[in-house]
């Protein structure tokens, strides 16, 4: 679990900021974004990169913890930029099913028994 919740929580917020983006939303959708879902959407990336965080700072020394978590980002970006090239209208549903495990594995990461 100490790898998996961040990668989870970084391809939902990369997923989240790239359909934030009028082109590949309108690639995913079929429609441009409003405001309002743009606004959503880059609250959501936000929350979710700060989940990422939360779950590998306690883990180990605070060096180690960076390098693990730029090596998360990097995985989940690399996931997202794939499904957004080869399968766009797929980067939703993926993004929703992502987030969902990672809100549910987050009880198995041990942070919320400190």
């Amino acid at each position: 679990m100490d790898l998996l919740h961040p990668m989870l929580c970084s391809f939902a917020a990369f997923a989240a900021l790239c359909l934030a983006m009028e082109r590949h939303h309108e690639d995913a959708l079929d429609e441009a974004p409003s405001a309002r879902r743009v606004r959503r959407l880059r609250t959501v990336a936000v929350v979710a990169f700060i989940a990422s965080w939360w779950t590998v700072i306690p883990r180990t020394d605070v060096g180690i913890a960076w390098v693990m978590w730029t090596v998360q980002l990097t995985a989940g970006a690399t996931a997202v930029v794939a499904l957004a090239t080869w399968w766009p209208r797929r980067l939703p549903a993926a993004a929703i099913a992502v987030g969902a495990a990672g809100v549910m594995l987050l009880p198995l990461t041990g942070i919320g028994g400190r």
